[in-house]
């Protein structure tokens, strides 16, 4: 069995750095699905069919050890669309209590709307059912606190959709950071924007909330929910804390068009030990997109979009010791680039981990996936389990009330549940 720890050293970074202008090592060997009995497949009910929905569905293509027999959605036209990503007859419902009366599945995924989160993960407790939940876990504290309650008393698999963890560019920054080569660090700054309405469309008119849930408060968290969750979560697990407090900012300034959510939201986090983190979302400038940059007073480290990273040497003179090796278990080696020594951050995938595609943000879901079903057989531990989703939710609800109310907002004691 391999660890969460083992796991990072094997999939990420066996090579760091060698200037500008490299791109991500690819695996040689090509990946093969593997035939799995019918009898020893999990059988699993989908629960929201909307895009993400429909993006899990592809990646279980390449989940032998998944088999999804049911499916539910309220928009029968959402139901017929995802049918087509399954060649298996499939159960179909248009409300999850009778997805989860049935006896032969194992496990739900969950990619409802925000608010319906907290209605489904309890029935499926209930239904003693092993359990993959969109992020954020659920629609406010309370109900996420009663969530971890009920799941620390569960026996079964609780995973969070945090997949980007699992990215090999983000997992090479967190080798090189645990390995002190940036220093103490100081400051991290998030930023995930777009240059859209982020609306979907939409058949009739009286469908708008339906679709476009994440643009009202009755139903979403809003660009704090659906994309610095993500962000967050990533933090929590490089700095392994969770904030202490935040103050924030936002409106609805650009896309006058009726919704209830911000479309830009400007927040602050402290965390232990003085460490300041910044997250930042408009939708009306796409320009640096996604990133996140990390600094430390040994080094600096920009990640664009986790398609690649930099790291840049604090100061002029580099640390003697990256001249031959920046990370010694893996193996990494730099080599100084130019008068500012900036040198790109690279990832070699370990030989026993195959990706099915090119696309990493495609395979990091499969590999979310891969990693639930043999959790749930007891063949590899869960490397996102409830604790992390139950966090980075806090802090999401936390900045959202500090922006809504323009005040600081503290982490609780009784968060700590």
């Amino acid at each position: 069995m391999t660890s969460r720890r083992d796991f990072i050293k094997l999939s990420s970074l066996t090579a760091t750095a060698i200037g500008l202008g490299l791109v991500a090592c690819k695996n040689k060997e090509e990946f093969v699905l593997k035939q799995v009995p019918d009898q020893e497949r999990i059988k699993v009910g989908v629960i929201g069919l909307g895009n993400r929905g429909k993006g899990i569905l592809k990646a279980l293509d390449f989940v032998p050890e998944i088999k999804v027999i049911a499916l539910c959605d309220t928009l029968e036209f959402q139901m017929d669309t995802a049918k087509q990503y399954i060649t298996n007859s499939v159960d179909t419902f248009s409300d999850f209590e009778s997805l989860l009366a049935l006896k032969d599945i194992d496990a739900v995924i969950i990619a409802a709307p925000l608010h319906e989160h907290f209605r489904i993960v309890m029935a499926a407790f209930d239904a003693g059912k092993h359990i993959m939940c969109e992020k954020t876990l659920a629609y406010n504290i309370d109900q996420c606190k009663a969530i971890k309650r009920r799941g620390d008393q569960s026996d079964k698999i609780f995973q969070v959709s945090y997949q980007y963890q699992l990215h090999p560019v983000f997992n090479s920054i967190k080798s090189i950071i645990d390995a002190g080569h940036c220093g103490t660090i100081t400051r991290i700054d998030c930023s995930w924007d777009r240059h859209s309405n982020w609306r979907r469309k939409v058949p009739t008119p009286e469908l708008e909330r339906q679709i476009n849930w994440r643009m009202y408060k009755a139903y979403s968290g809003g660009l704090m929910a659906e994309l610095g969750s993500h962000l967050l979560n990533m933090v929590d697990n490089l700095l392994n804390a969770h904030p202490l407090k935040v103050v924030g900012t936002g409106g609805i300034d650009y896309w006058k068009d009726g919704r209830e959510t911000c479309d830009n939201v400007h927040t602050l986090f402290d965390y232990p030990n003085g460490v300041k983190v910044g997250f930042h979302s408009i939708l009306n400038n796409s320009y640096e997109g996604y990133q996140m940059k990390i600094y430390g007073d040994k080094a600096t480290i920009i990640c664009h979009g986790m398609n690649k990273a930099e790291i840049i040497p604090e100061g002029k003179k580099v640390d003697e010791k990256w001249k031959d090796s920046v990370d010694s278990v893996s193996g990494a080696s730099v080599k100084i680039i130019g008068n500012d020594n900036k040198r790109e951050i690279y990832t070699k995938n370990s030989d026993d981990l195959i990706y099915p595609t090119d696309n990493d943000n495609f395979n990091v879901t499969w590999h979310l996936y891969k990693n639930f079903a043999k959790a749930i057989k007891g063949e590899e531990p869960l490397f996102l389990g409830l604790k992390d989703g139950y966090q980075s939710a806090i802090s999401v609800h936390m900045a959202n009330k500090a922006i809504r109310e323009e005040t600081v907002v503290k982490w609780l004691p009784e968060y700590d549940v």
